[in-house]
């Protein structure tokens, strides 16, 4: 079973390759990082949401399929009201449930995907509103292990008091230091029943995990 991913950057990455080896350690998954580019765990292309949207539109993701199972898409929605993704987090002058963000923020990802594309092979992994969101129920047994908003700075939070390496908040999260912060914070995180468990606080990780689950059916 091969996995491509396309994802925002090397930090995000590496939770989904975590979240995907840990879940299917009985198959031997083969994970490709396709967008950005990587080198020995480092970013070497320009990452970003903008870049997810593209590679979207791409007709190289034809050719990705053709060498891979499944494509797995990574985006966050923190800035999903930007343009060009232009997907509004509030509707009638109300914040939108993140379920109504979700299913907005997947038809704006396949609006102008190719056409013909098999969709059953692409796994969408929509982090609302950052991944950070989806590590906080790791070191938190309160309500905030069901925020959406400030996630990077609450998860530092605990981790400073845990003595645990913090990921940066106002430099680059891909760097070494930051690297070092996610996989250890990750090494919390073993097996697939962990991985739905703390799912159920976030409704982006909780329908990526479902659709995870469904492979294994």
């Amino acid at each position: 079973m091969t996995f491509a991913l396309i994802t925002e950057g090397v930090s995000e990455s590496t939770v989904i390759q975590h979240i995907i080896s840990r879940f299917f350690r009985d198959y031997n998954p083969i994970i490709n990082q396709i967008q950005p580019k990587t080198e020995k765990n480092k970013q070497i292309s320009v990452g970003g949401w903008n870049e997810v949207l593209k590679f979207c539109e791409s007709p190289e993701l034809f050719h990705i399929l053709v060498e891979n199972d499944y494509i797995v898409i990574q985006i966050d929605t923190d800035q999903s009201q930007e343009f060009p993704f232009n997907v509004p987090h509030t509707e009638s002058g109300k914040e939108k449930s993140s379920d109504r963000l979700l299913v907005d923020v997947v038809a704006r990802l396949e609006m102008n995907m190719p056409e013909n594309i098999d969709k059953n092979k692409i796994i969408f992994a929509v982090c609302v509103h950052t991944v950070e969101c989806w590590l906080l129920p790791l070191v938190y047994s309160d309500s905030r292990i069901a925020k959406t908003k400030g996630c990077l700075a609450t998860l530092n939070m605990e981790l400073r008091r845990k003595n645990m390496p913090t990921i940066s908040e106002t430099g680059d999260k891909n760097s070494d230091v930051s690297q070092r912060a996610y996989r250890e914070l990750l090494k919390l995180l073993r097996k697939k029943a962990e991985i739905k468990e703390i799912s159920e606080h976030n409704a982006g990780f909780h329908k990526f995990t479902c659709k995870l689950d469904v492979l294994l059916k």
